[in-house]
C-alpha cells in the first residue's frame, strides 16, 4: 500500500538523503515497519551530549536515563533489559497483582462516590494509577500525588523528538525527583504483598550502565499511559449518552471487548521509527536515516471494525521488539477497573460539556472528566421526571424553547369547561403569574417587575429595609417569649414586601390571616376541590385592597403596583394589576421562609464562628455560595416539555413534567444554585430577597450575639412544595449565672 507513503515522499522531495519522513496510517504498513529489523529507534545520546556541550549544561543524569530507557535502547542492551523484567511484566506475572488492583479499584470507587463533584480523572484514574505504582512498581507515593504527577508529566516529554536544552533540563530534574522515590533495595518490604518490580530490577542482571533505579523510573513514567488509556476509554464509552456502558459490567465483557476498546481509544498518538539501514516499505526504497511516523489512531482505525482483535492485533502498545513491555499491566488495570465501575455505577455519565482532553505531539488523554454517578432523573409517574442532576437541571431551566412552565391558565380553563364551576378568579391569577407564563405576556410582566425589582432599582429601597430590620429587632426584644419566625422573619417580610409591591389592605389583620394560605393555594395542578378553595382565598384577598387607593410616600420609591398603574402595560387592567402584585406577594413568602431556615442553620454554628455572623461583608460573601442554596425554601421547579427530545442522556416526551428537585441540585452548585430559578423564569424578586437576607442576618446576630434556639428539633409545616419552619422559639440573652448562698 503506497497511498499514505507517496504524498509524504513528494512533500519531502528535495530533502537531503536520509532525511525522508514517512507517515504511516494503515495497519499493513505499520506492521511492516514494526517487524522489520532495519527500522529501529533514534539514538538520542548524541543529541543530548551535543546540546549539553553547546549550552554548557550538565545533562549526565539524562544521559543515564537514555541508557536505561527501553524507548532509546537497542541491540543487546535492549534485549537484556527486557529479559530482566519479562517474567514480572508478563501476563502471568502481573496477574499475581489482581487482588491488589481490585482492592485499589474498590477504594477509588469509594473516593469517587464521596467526592462532592466527582471527576473520573481526578478522583479515579489518577489516584488508581498512583496506588498501583506504589504497590506494584514500588515507588514511594504518600501524600504528594500532585507532585508525583507533575514530575511524570515533565519526565514523559523525554520521548518527544527534538527537545530544546531548556526542556531537557526540566526533564532531567523531573527524573531526579522521581528517582528519589525509589526505595532502598535493602530496606524493609511488605509482608502482605508480593515483591514489587523494584525488587525484581535490583536483583536482575542488567547490562552495564543500566541503573535499576533509573530504569524503574522510566518504566513508571511509561506506565502512566495505562492511566491515560483508562481515562480515554472511559470517555469513549461514556460519551454521546453512554450507549454501550450497560454492557461493560456484564460477565465476560473484558475478554470479549477489551482489545476493541484499546483499539478505538488509544492514548498514544504517534510512534517513531528510524531506518538504521537501507530497506524498502511497500515496494518503496527507504534510505538510512529515513523516519517513519506511525499515526496510531489512524492505523487502528484501518483495522476492519469487525476483525477479531481479542488477541491484541491493535497497535495501541506498538509492536515488534520495541512493543510496550507494560501492556499486560495496562490490560489488567483497565480490564479490572472498567467492569467494576460499570457494576457499581450503572448510571454513570460524563458531563460532556465540561470534559477536557489535552493532546500533545505524542499522546492524547482526558485531564478532566466531570461525571454524575446516579441517574439525572427518575420517573416519579409515567409523565413526570424527578430531576436531581445539576447539569441536567440547569439545561432544562435555561431551555425556553423545549421547556416551559405549566400552562395553568389553559389547564384551569379546560377544567372550568369540563366541571361547570366558575373559575374566573384563579384563571385571572394564572394569567398574571410569571411562573405560569411564557411568551409576550410573560415578557411584559417580567419587564415591568424588573423596572422596580431589578438589582439596580431595588437598591433604592436599602434605607427602608434597614429601618424595617431595626424595627423588627425592636419588636423581637419586646416579646416575652420570642419566636424568630413569628416575631422577626414574618413581620420583616410583611413590612418590606408589602411596601415594595404596593400591598396596602383595608383590613391588615384579615388580609394577613388569608395571605398565610397563599403558599398552599399556589401549588400547581391541584384537584378541583382544592382549586375552588384556592379561589375563595384569592377572592377574599382581592377584595381587601383597592388598586385605585394607593398611598403616596414621598420618602421612598414607587411600589410595583404604582409602577404598573402609571406604566399601564398592554393587556393589564386594574384587576390584572391586583393579581400581579398579589401573586408576587404570595411568592415572596419564600423570603421569610428562607430567612428563617438560614437563621436556624447559622444559630447552630459553633460559638467561635459567631463573630463572622455580625459582619455584613462575611454574610455577603457566603450568601450565594452557602447560605441561600442550603436554606432556600422552594422544593421544586416545574417545567413542561414542549416536544420529544433528550438532554444530557435523559430522553423525554412532549408533555412530560420535569420536576427539578432543588435540595439535591443546589447541594453541588454553590453560587450557581437554582434557588431563584434561572434564565427567563428567574425569580423577579431575587434581588430584593438577597438584600433582605444580607441585611437581616448580621443585624440579628450583632444585636443578639448570645442568641440560642430553644427547640432542638425544628418544626415544619406540612407543605409539599416549600420548606416552612413554623416556629423558632429562642432566648436572646444568656441565662443569669446562679449564685451559691
Amino acid at each position: 500500500m503506497t497511498s499514505a507513503f507517496e504524498p509524504m515522499r513528494r512533500r519531502t522531495a528535495g530533502a537531503r538523503p536520509g532525511r525522508g519522513l514517512v507517515t504511516v496510517d494503515d495497519a499493513e504498513t505499520a506492521a511492516a515497519v514494526f517487524r522489520d529489523r532495519a527500522w529501529g529507534v533514534a539514538a538520542i545520546l548524541p543529541h543530548i551530549q551535543a546540546l549539553g556541550r553547546e549550552g554548557g549544561a550538565d545533562l549526565s543524569g539524562l544521559e543515564g536515563a537514555a541508557r536505561c530507557s527501553l524507548v532509546y535502547q537497542s541491540g543487546r542492551d535492549h534485549l537484556l533489559t527486557r529479559r530482566a523484567m519479562a517474567s514480572f511484566l508478563s501476563a502471568g506475572g502481573v496477574d499475581r497483582w489482581r487482588p491488589v488492583v481490585d482492592a485499589h479499584v474498590a477504594a477509588m470507587m469509594d473516593g469517587l462516590e464521596a467526592a462532592a463533584q466527582p471527576d473520573l480523572v481526578r478522583d479515579f484514574s489518577r489516584p488508581l494509577f498512583a496506588a498501583c505504582v506504589r504497590d506494584v512498581f514500588g515507588l514511594r507515593i504518600e501524600d504528594d500525588e500532585a507532585a508525583f504527577f507533575t514530575d511524570v508529566e515533565h519526565a514523559r516529554r523525554f520521548t518527544e523528538p527534538l527537545l530544546r536544552l531548556r526542556e531537557l533540563v526540566a526533564v532531567q530534574a523531573a527524573y531526579e525527583r522521581l528517582r528519589q522515590r525509589v526505595p532502598d533495595p535493602d530496606g524493609p518490604s511488605s509482608e502482605d504483598l508480593p515483591p514489587p518490580l523494584a525488587a525484581a530490577l535490583f536483583a536482575a542482571d542488567l547490562p552495564p550502565g543500566v541503573d535499576p533505579a533509573t530504569l524503574l523510573v522510566s518504566l513508571c513514567v511509561a506506565a502512566h499511559t495505562a492511566a491515560e488509556t483508562l481515562a480515554f476509554a472511559l470517555w469513549g464509552l461514556l460519551k454521546d449518552g453512554a450507549p454501550r456502558w450497560a454492557d461493560v459490567g456484564a460477565e465476560g465483557w473484558a475478554g470479549a471487548e477489551l482489545e476493541r476498546v484499546l483499539r478505538d481509544w488509544p492514548s498514544t498518538l504517534r510512534l517513531y521509527r528510524l531506518a538504521q539501514e537501507a530497506t524498502s516499505l511497500q515496494g518503496e526504497p527507504i534510505a538510512p536515516g529515513d523516519l517513519a511516523m506511525i499515526d496510531v489512531p489512524a492505523v487502528n482505525a484501518s483495522l476492519c471494525p469487525h476483525a477479531d482483535v481479542r488477541t491484541g492485533q491493535s497497535f495501541s502498545f506498538g509492536d515488534g521488539v520495541h512493543k510496550c513491555p507494560g501492556a499486560a499491566f495496562a490490560r489488567l488495570l483497565i480490564s479490572r477497573a472498567l467492569p467494576a465501575l460499570a457494576r457499581r455505577f450503572p448510571d454513570l455519565r460524563v458531563v460532556e460539556a465540561e470534559a477536557r482532553i489535552e493532546r500533545t505531539q505524542m499522546v492524547q488523554a482526558p485531564v478532566a472528566l466531570p461525571c454524575r454517578l446516579r441517574p439525572a432523573a427518575r420517573r416519579a409517574t409515567m409523565r413526570q421526571w424527578d430531576v436531581v442532576d445539576p447539569v441536567v437541571a440547569r439545561a432544562i431551566a435555561t431551555d425556553d424553547v423545549r421547556f416551559g412552565p405549566p400552562d395553568m391558565a389553559r389547564h384551569l380553563t379546560a377544567l372550568q369547561e369540563a366541571s361547570g364551576h366558575d373559575l374566573s378568579t384563579v384563571i385571572r391569577i394564572a394569567r398574571n403569574a410569571p411562573f405560569f407564563l411564557s411568551g409576550p405576556r410573560h415578557a411584559r410582566i417580567r419587564l415591568s417587575a424588573f423596572e422596580v425589582l431589578g438589582s439596580n432599582r431595588v437598591a433604592a429601597w436599602g434605607g427602608f429595609v434597614d429601618d424595617a430590620v431595626a424595627s423588627a429587632l425592636d419588636r423581637l426584644e419586646r416579646v416575652e417569649a420570642p419566636d424568630l419566625v413569628r416575631d422577626y422573619c414574618e413581620p420583616l417580610f410583611r413590612t418590606v414586601c408589602g411596601a415594595v409591591l404596593g400591598i396596602h389592605p383595608r383590613d391588615p389583620a384579615s388580609f394577613d390571616a388569608l395571605a398565610s394560605r397563599l403558599q398552599v393555594v399556589l401549588e400547581p395542578l391541584r384537584s378541583l376541590r382544592a382549586i375552588v378553595s384556592a379561589q375563595e382565598v384569592f377572592d377574599g384577598l382581592l377584595s381587601l385592597f383597592d388598586p385605585s387607593d394607593i398611598p403616596v410616600h414621598v420618602d421612598r420609591p414607587a411600589s410595583l403596583l404604582e409602577h404598573l398603574a402609571h406604566g399601564d402595560p398592554e393587556d393589564l387592567d386594574a384587576e390584572d394589576r391586583k393579581a400581579v402584585v398579589l401573586i408576587m406577594y404570595g411568592a415572596s413568602f419564600n423570603v421569610a421562609h428562607t430567612l428563617a431556615n438560614a437563621v436556624e442553620r447559622l444559630a447552630g454554628e459553633p460559638r467561635e464562628r459567631r463573630s463572622e455572623l455580625i459582619e455584613p461583608a462575611a454574610i455577603a460573601a457566603r450568601l450565594d455560595a452557602h447560605i441561600v442554596p442550603q436554606a432556600a425554601s422552594p422544593r421544586f421547579i416545574y417545567r413542561i416539555a414542549h416536544c420529544d427530545g433528550e438532554v444530557e442522556g435523559l430522553r423525554f416526551a412532549a408533555g412530560d413534567t420535569m420536576r427539578l428537585r432543588l435540595s439535591a441540585i443546589n447541594r453541588d452548585l454553590g453560587a450557581g444554585h437554582l434557588a431563584f430559578g434561572h434564565g427567563l423564569h428567574r425569580c423577579t424578586g431575587a434581588a430584593l430577597s438577597r438584600m433582605m437576607i444580607r441585611k437581616a442576618l448580621p443585624a440579628l446576630f450583632a444585636r443578639h450575639p448570645d442568641l440560642t434556639l430553644l427547640d432542638p428539633a425544628p418544626r415544619y409545616a406540612d407543605n409539599s412544595q416549600t420548606v416552612i419552619l413554623t416556629a423558632l422559639p429562642c432566648r436572646l440573652r444568656p441565662l443569669p449565672e446562679s449564685r451559691c448562698v
